[in-house]
């Protein structure tokens, strides 16, 4: 299992002020943060999620939706947000692990395995030639039977492979931590921007940068509990010498939930929200002229 290096990065991306906020909610506090609007891939183009309803997410512009698996593949835009949900992420962890790896050893162990079981026919069969006099009858069916357990056992490996699914897999990332959210939350989601640094480092080049944006679901919070959560994403397999993480929270409406470890975070009395709002409203109507 490798480790890299973790760190808690910021995207650093132009941006602008989004205020998923109704009329009737101004009576609460409220926090300005780092968000982004994200988007999954179906097919070959990017649709932004609209929600998710525990199961599947749902899409603007397109009547299909989308199971949210660790392999899929998305997009965020980075935006300042100001929302009035807040959770408090406790004890985050991550761990690196390769399936590709782990692939590699068990078709080594099962090769291993393949060629002790040959030999052992084969030893077998020179007991019996031995013992009938080494007839050509013998020696012909053993032949062919030693070649048929080869192919059986070659068949057998890659059945195995087959059913388990791990010629599919690809590098992996698990994460746990513990969320207590200040208010009820459903169907919640994570998004989980990883940057890896140095990817195809050599002595002579320092690598590359390779970024992945990928969901893992949550399900349903209630306030003040704390709900001890796993999560993992797939990506393509890949060697580098660190890795950041930016972890980001939505509800199922796709609405924007505000972390202890969101970037740029800063509460919001109920008199500067109201400054916030005008300045938007100028700024679109500006916009609009």
């Amino acid at each position: 299992m490798k480790y890299f290096t973790l760190s808690l990065s910021l995207l650093v991306f132009g941006f602008s002020v989004s205020a998923q906020i109704s009329d009737a909610e101004t009576s609460a506090d409220y926090y300005l943060f780092m968000s982004g609007k994200v988007s999954a891939q179906l097919k070959r183009d990017f649709f932004p999620i609209e929600s998710f309803d525990g199961k599947r997410l749902q899409l603007t512009g397109s009547k299909k939706s989308l199971k949210p698996v660790d392999r899929l593949n998305c997009s965020m835009q980075p935006v300042m947000v100001i929302s009035k949900y807040f959770v408090e992420i406790r004890d985050l962890e991550f761990t690196f692990d390769s399936q590709a790896e782990k692939l590699r050893t068990m078709m080594a162990i099962n090769e291993m395995n393949a060629e002790q079981m040959r030999q052992q026919a084969t030893n077998e069969f020179e007991k019996a030639v031995a013992a009938m006099d080494g007839r050509g009858q013998l020696v012909s069916e053993g032949d062919r039977s030693v070649e048929a357990l080869g192919e059986l056992t070659k068949d057998q490996t890659e059945k195995e492979f087959l059913y388990s699914g791990l010629h599919k897999q690809v590098d992996s990332l698990y994460g746990r931590c513990t969320i207590v959210p200040d208010t009820d939350l459903e169907n919640a989601y994570t998004v989980a921007v990883l940057i890896f640094e140095g990817v195809g480092a050599t002595n002579t080049s320092a690598g590359q940068q390779a970024t992945f944006v990928r969901i893992a679901p949550i399900g349903n919070l209630q306030t003040g509990v704390g709900e001890p959560i796993k999560f993992d994403y797939s990506f393509p397999e890949l060697k580098a010498t660190s890795a950041k993480i930016d972890i980001f929270l939505f509800n199922g409406e796709s609405k924007h939930v505000a972390t202890n470890l969101s970037r740029g975070l800063k509460s919001l009395t109920t008199e500067e929200f109201e400054e916030f709002r005008s300045v938007e409203k100028k700024t679109k109507t500006r916009n609009a002229g």
